[in-house]
């Protein structure tokens, strides 16, 4: 007998690339709920609204900030009414949070299934994910492989995590806009993030400089910067110090940049290069090929089939990989990306 989940929700927190990482999952779920969708209560709903604007399994989103640090009668109880109101039949709390839980509780949805990150955790959950489950797919969760739990509970209940299909998914206007940009570019296309918030994953730019400069050297193509606004200053630096071939670097933050032009622009590049960030799961969930600069092997994903990581020895910097090491593996992610 398949399994129905019926109405259901599902609760994801952390950054947004964090919060991403759960696609799969939600999209295999939503797979067993009622009219193929789910709803997901997030942390950053504008974003998420508009990564999954397109994704046709994917529900409301829901705004769940009231709800991380919930407490019964005093704080989020509004946001607890209004899920109250949906009547769901599932939760699925993807995130270790006991306040989530406690609000699926407080929300009276009878079928609860989560991550445990605390003992209590257990008595508000009807199906508690062990921290320690998952099996071999905790080695594709890097420092994060709780997350596996999931993955084999899904599993276990006959549905498929499908990774020939991308999750998220462009509009149309924005895959016409993208081809105007790129009908100008010679291939391979390949997307770069040389920018993260903390430093210690950050690309040098000396370092990033020589390795694209090598690159273009050898197999061609178009270089397109690419990251949130906050990198701009990042990609201006990275432009006057680029001593390449002309008309290679471009940087899309010139471009009329917005996360769905982004979206249309992953869909159509060949190939991403670049450090672990929220682009590098954008490029995940876009089915992109993509090799990514990790700034520790402990921090290294691998939970879709088209990644190829990169990370320095222990102790080391992102500057440490050899350019001749990113070069072998951009050309072998490039070649996958003539199979999709």
């Amino acid at each position: 007998m398949a399994v129905s989940f019926g109405r259901s929700i599902g609760f994801v927190a952390g950054g947004i690339g964090d919060q991403i990482y759960h696609l799969t999952q939600l999209r295999a779920l939503a797979s067993a709920s009622f009219d193929g969708k789910i709803d997901i209560a997030c942390i950053h709903p504008g974003p998420i609204a508009i990564l999954l604007a397109h994704s046709p399994w994917a529900g409301k989103i829901i705004d769940a900030r009231p709800l991380r640090r919930y407490i019964p009668f005093m704080r989020g109880s509004s946001a607890v009414r209004q899920i109250r109101q949906t009547h769901y039949d599932s939760a699925f709390i993807l995130h270790r949070s006991t306040s989530f839980k406690l609000a699926a509780f407080a929300a009276s949805i009878d079928r609860r299934v989560g991550l445990v990150g605390h003992n209590i955790d257990t008595l508000l959950l009807t199906d508690s994910l062990a921290a320690d489950a998952g099996g071999d797919r905790r080695a594709l969760w890097g420092h994060r492989p709780f997350i596996a739990a999931a993955d084999s509970w899904i599993m276990a209940q006959g549905l498929s995590l499908d990774d020939s299909t991308p999750t998220i998914l462009p509009s149309p206007d924005m895959r016409a806009e993208i081809a105007d940009f790129m009908h100008q570019l010679p291939r391979p296309v390949t997307i770069v993030n040389l920018f993260a918030a903390d430093p210690a994953r950050r690309w040098s730019l000396d370092h990033a400089n020589a390795t694209l400069n090598r690159l273009a050297s050898q197999i061609g193509g178009s270089l397109v910067l690419n990251a949130g606004p906050d990198a701009g200053s990042y990609h201006d630096a990275m432009l006057a110090r680029w001593d390449g071939p002309d008309h290679v670097l471009f940087d899309s933050l010139r471009h009329n940049p917005s996360m769905a032009r982004d979206i249309a622009l992953y869909h159509a590049a060949d190939g991403y290069i670049g450090v672990d960030s929220f682009t590098a799961n954008l490029a995940f969930n876009c089915n992109l090929p993509a090799t990514v600069l990790f700034a520790k092997a402990g921090d290294t994903l691998r939970y879709k089939p088209a990644v190829f990581p990169l990370y320095p020895d222990t102790g080391k910097a992102l500057d440490s990989i050899a350019p001749d090491k990113i070069l072998s593996t951009a050309a072998i992610m490039l070649e996958s990306a003539s199979d999709r």
